[in-house]
């Protein structure tokens, strides 16, 4: 089959696309909407019975990431007042060992800070979301062994074993969203990070999370032993995020020198929308080609952010 040059250009598109990011042919058909990467490979022969839907469905994903490409985007990550800070606090809970609780308002950089610390320090620190589905220890057990290259095993006390052998002295396990965690499983990492502290070494197990995380493991009666294991306990506020951190984070912004811009940003990272309502009144307000005071002060309205 005979395609046009544009049909062309958007195949060597897609073999682009697929190679800079290392996906499978089924991987890349996927992203595409297709059901299957059988799709993509009869369309590269020429053997695709209605190459037209199909042209059409890589020119709409390209769309989108062309215009994704033209926004300002989210800065990955930035070393700000509380990032650092906990970022910091992970890398003590690593060389002391023990339990670390890190916990502050939503979106006040937390999680940023976590997944940098391991993405600087791949070999010895593991990073897992808790979700609420984990909810008995053999779930939470069977996720942390995929998470480290442990093997899978069926009963939970080979689990245990199996997690054991793969850690490692000097490591540190962050726990993200631990306030979805039950006592039962909070014991059971407990028991990880004694193990190593009975043979002279050194686990560090890393709780961070939303308030309620340190009320549910520092208040309850049956927390008592949890709690005098746990080594060090930070709280985080939006009310710490300073001018500074705005400008890390909205680089476009400082290099511009707009300031009142900056202080609007300022206002709602404070508020209870912290840094995550910020970035969000910015990209929208992005998106409509106006990061101007007027422009953000849009998309707050829309957004029902009150400054």
């Amino acid at each position: 089959m005979m395609y046009t040059q544009e049909q062309l250009d958007l195949l060597d598109k897609v073999e682009q696309y697929q190679n800079s990011h290392g996906y499978s042919q089924n991987e890349m058909g996927k992203l595409l909407g297709f059901t299957s990467g059988s799709i993509l490979s009869s369309l590269r022969k020429g053997t695709y019975k209605t190459p037209e839907s199909a042209f059409q469905k890589i020119a709409a994903y390209f769309e989108v990431k062309d215009a994704a490409n033209k926004r300002c985007t989210e800065v990955h990550y930035a070393p700000t007042n509380i990032s650092s800070h906990i970022y910091g606090l992970i890398g003590v809970c690593q060389v002391s060992g023990g339990l670390t609780i890190a916990v502050g308002d939503a979106g006040i950089g937390k999680t940023k800070a976590a997944q940098k610390f391991h993405e600087d320090n791949p070999t010895n620190s593991y990073y897992l979301t808790i979700n609420p589905c984990l909810t008995s220890v053999k779930s939470l057990l069977k996720a942390i062994a995929s998470e480290i290259g442990a093997t899978v095993e069926r009963s939970v006390d080979d689990l245990w074993l199996s997690i054991v052998k793969k850690l490692s002295d000097g490591t540190v396990l962050i726990l993200d969203e631990a306030q979805n965690l039950t006592i039962k499983e909070i014991e059971t990492l407990r028991s990880f990070s004694d193990y190593f502290q009975s043979r002279g070494q050194t686990l560090g197990i890393c709780f961070i999370g939303n308030p309620e995380a340190v009320v549910y493991m520092s208040r309850k009666a049956e927390f008592a032993q949890i709690s005098n294991r746990v080594r060090l306990r930070r709280f985080y506020t939006s009310e710490q995020i300073t001018i500074e951190d705005i400008k890390m984070l909205f680089p476009v912004l400082a290099e511009q020198h707009m300031q009142k811009e900056i202080e609007f940003l300022h206002k709602i990272a404070q508020s209870p929308q912290a840094l995550r309502g910020a970035v969000s009144v910015f990209l929208n307000a992005d998106s409509n080609h106006n990061y101007t005071l007027d422009g953000l002060k849009v998309a707050a309205a829309y957004a029902e952010i009150e400054v």
